[in-house]
């Protein structure tokens, strides 16, 4: 991730490079896809707070599903110019999938 200016009327933002991007085939929403780096990183932060099996699940589940419809990320589509487009300037949301979801 490669973080741009801040800008105080939009906030701070951040350009992902180089990262593989999918499409919920349900209802058009972009995610980016998570490095497992990235995900340890986030699951790090959580353990101070000694997650019960059904909280942990939740959590988990969050990064497998669209944020926006919850459809799976199993369905995810390779995201295509045109939802690139439609994302641009737009919050794209991570999911943490296998190599193959999205190259069918």
């Amino acid at each position: 991730m490669k973080p741009t200016e801040s800008d105080p009327e939009r906030g701070s933002r951040s350009v992902l490079l180089d990262r593989r991007f999918l499409t919920c085939r349900e209802c058009g929403w972009v995610h980016y896809v998570m490095t497992a780096e990235e995900k340890a990183a986030s699951d790090r932060l959580l353990e101070r707070y000694q997650l019960s099996a059904t909280e942990r699940h939740l959590y988990e589940s969050a990064f497998r599903q669209c944020l926006r419809c919850e459809s799976p990320a199993s369905a995810f589509a390779a995201a295509q110019e045109p939802d690139l487009a439609r994302a641009a300037g737009h919050i794209v949301t991570p999911v943490f999938v296998e190599a193959e979801v999205g190259t069918h």
